[in-house]
């Protein structure tokens, strides 16, 4: 009996080896890892130093090994300069498309601006602009970009589904340009040493090498932060399908900023829809079937225009595409709104039949305080450009409009649902999932369909 049970036992291990070998990461050698060249700052100035004495180094055509402790790179009236801290009066003059590549050996990183960077650094003299590009391995990003992303708080199967999640998109943005991804939301938030954690590094390194592939081919593994009940068809956002990015049910309703407002007055309106002389009706052609605005028509003053849904969201700075319109009138005293200050309303007392215009003014502000129509001024002043009038101009007022009384403000209220584009994982329904025991691979298979997780092949780009 003793001997068989050995046995028994030895065979069960022999296969639990087996099982463990093929679920999980197969660990990538150093030189097996991947390299993402990540775009950190662009801007006409940049200051880099080093964290602590030790120095880095800066290479490039009109360098070699130099080693520095900080740099100022500067762009000012058409001039590009370079300055080094141990000698501020040297002054070199750069020439557009210059290269510089600053490295280091100090585990803290090099400071571009208010945060620490790990890797190297590719410096690119622009026209305008000096760009600054992190070069450095993807695990070691995507340690930073965990925590940029998600709060470190939160589950840990959470966190490591967001590792895969960004680890997949990462890759997928690789191509030979000057950088591959932005460090903004724009397409993934990365802020550097500052965000990472114990737990941000304890995600990538449980998840080590691991994508979200289809049909062998990295997907693009779109996130965003709620969608309200219901992701989005990719179809339905954007124009190409994508088979598993298709709609399904979010569990985001924890999350505390699920609903929003947001108020736009008349001033505002002015100076987002110029063309058509602000907004004095909105109306929502049509929606998805998650219920996101897919395009709306826009009367203004000047004229009428319509818009998609995902560019107005751009224009007008909105959360997500899930949103309601009401114009609504308003009292200077309502208590739960602050007024903007916008120009004295026009008053008999003046002029009986003119105006002075006032800072601030617009033509289209003035036709609606009167209760006028708009080219009634226009034609009766023989105004060229209705968006250019002068302070201090005297405009004539059509007289059947002198006993009418101003209109009360309007502003645009907007109320909306979830925050993002809708499209791919929710981070809080991976949350939520995640606090009630889904693993990050169910986390990830929902809202990813049809998808396999693999370890990372240069064949899957």
């Amino acid at each position: 009996m003793p001997f068989r049970f050995i046995k028994i036992s030895h065979n069960f291990f022999l296969i639990f080896f087996v099982n463990f070998c093929v679920f999980q990461a197969k660990p990538l050698r150093a030189s097996q890892i991947p390299t993402i060249k990540v775009l950190i700052l662009k801007d006409n100035k940049i200051r880099i130093r080093a964290d602590r004495s030790i120095p880095f180094t800066i290479e490039g055509q009109r360098f070699l090994n130099k080693k520095f402790k900080g740099l100022t790179l500067k762009i000012e009236n058409n001039r590009k300069f370079i300055f080094f801290d141990k000698n501020k009066q040297k002054i070199y003059d750069l020439k557009n498309k210059d290269k510089f590549l600053v490295r280091t050996s100090d585990s803290r990183g090099i400071w571009v601006g208010q945060k620490r960077y790990a890797g190297k650094l590719n410096i690119v003299i622009g026209d305008k602009n000096i760009s600054v590009v992190n070069i450095i391995g993807v695990e070691n990003y995507l340690s930073s970009v965990v925590g940029s992303e998600m709060p470190t708080k939160w589950p840990m199967e959470a966190l490591e589904a967001q590792a895969i999640a960004s680890r997949t998109y990462a890759l997928k943005q690789k191509g030979n340009s000057l950088f591959d991804i932005d460090s903004t939301n724009k397409n993934q938030v990365y802020n550097g040493l500052e965000s990472r954690t114990f737990k941000t590094k304890k995600a990538v390194r449980a998840t080590r090498s691991l994508v979200l592939v289809y049909k062998n081919k990295l997907i693009n593994a779109l996130f965003h932060s709620s969608s309200a009940g219901m992701t989005e068809n990719s179809q339905d956002v954007w124009k190409n399908e994508f088979p598993y990015l298709s709609s399904v049910k979010d569990f985001d309703k924890k999350n505390p900023k699920l609903q929003w407002e947001k108020r736009f007055s008349n001033e505002q309106l002015q100076k987002l829809f110029p063309r058509i002389g602000g907004i004095k009706q909105i109306e929502i052609l049509n929606i998805t079937n998650t219920g996101r605005v897919k395009n709306v028509k826009i009367q203004g003053n000047y004229g009428v225009d319509q818009i998609s849904g995902v560019d107005l969201r751009k224009r007008m700075n909105l959360k997500s595409t899930l949103v309601r319109f009401k114009l609504i009138e308003i009292n200077e005293t309502k208590a739960d709104y602050e007024k903007p200050k916008t120009t004295p309303v026009a008053t008999l007392e003046e002029k009986p039949n003119t105006y002075i215009v006032k800072p601030g003014d617009s033509l289209s502000d003035i036709a609606y305080r009167f209760n006028v129509d708009l080219n009634e001024i226009v034609t009766l002043n023989t105004i060229k450009d209705p968006s250019l009038i002068n302070i201090n101009q005297i405009l004539l007022i059509p007289r059947n409009s002198i006993n009418n009384e101003p209109s009360l403000e309007k502003i645009l209220v907007v109320s909306g649902y979830g925050s993002g584009h809708g499209v791919g994982m929710s981070q809080w329904g991976a949350r939520y999932m995640a606090t009630k025991g889904a693993k990050a691979e169910k986390i990830l298979k929902h809202f990813y369909r049809g998808v396999k997780i693999k370890p990372f092949k240069r064949y899957f780009l």
